[in-house]
This record gives structure tokens, sequence and C-alpha cells, in this order.
């Protein structure tokens, strides 16, 4: 969804990446208070850019059991790419609506309930 949004992801000269201070509220945490999004915006820890084009030697979710949270209203990555991700993965899949990327935060109780039914089915 980043390419919606010309000059939200930055690069320093070095080739790290992060997300525009000014854009990060908006984009990647719309649905917690304000002041704590800008406090996110001003604490990202960068990542080289080459690891979103390396390619993984293996997949975990080939061979282990896996969860996932598709954030409704995500703005970083569309929420149709996260089902398509969990689709393929198999795994046990959730969907928090009107969510944000920043769903661990904005909605802690339904993630700590996935969190808790995954550890959950271990002891089964």
């Amino acid at each position: 969804m980043l390419g919606k949004t010309p000059g939200a992801k930055k690069v320093t000269p070095d080739g790290y990446t992060y997300l525009n201070p000014l854009e990060f509220p908006k984009l990647f945490a719309p649905d917690i208070p304000h002041d704590q999004a800008v406090f996110a915006s001003r604490s990202q820890v960068l990542a080289a850019s080459s690891v979103f084009k390396t390619p993984l030697a293996a997949a975990a979710w080939r061979t282990k059991r896996s969860w996932g949270i598709v954030a409704g209203a995500d703005q970083i990555i569309d929420p149709d790419l996260e089902r398509w991700y969990y689709a393929r993965a198999k795994s046990k899949t959730f969907e928090i609506p009107g969510a944000s990327y920043s769903v661990h935060v904005s909605h802690r109780k339904e993630v700590a309930e996935v969190i808790t039914r995954a550890a959950r089915s271990f002891e089964q």
C-alpha cells in the first residue's frame, strides 16, 4: 500500500528504510493515540532495504503451524495480501476489522487472545 503514498518510505544514503515521520501516524498507527504514534515514529528501527529483496531459503510455515492476524485497515500491508499470505501458509487466521498495522497496540486484548489460543494449541 505504501506505493499509494509517494514519499512515505524513505531510504538513507547507505540503504536503510524507514517511514517518513510525518506520514507515520496516519499510515502506521492511525488507531492509537497521536502522541503514542508520534513517539513510535521517532523510535523506528531502520531496516536494510536488501531484506525486502532477499529470498528465503526455507519458510517455517511449510513445516510448522502458524497463526495470523489480518489488520482490516492496514495501510502498510494490504489486508488482501495478508489474507493471501495466511491462506498460502494454511495459518489459523483471525481478522480485526478497522485495525491498523499497529494492531498489537490498538487491539491488545484481541491480539493477546490469539497468542493465548496459539500457545494452548500446543498443550493438546
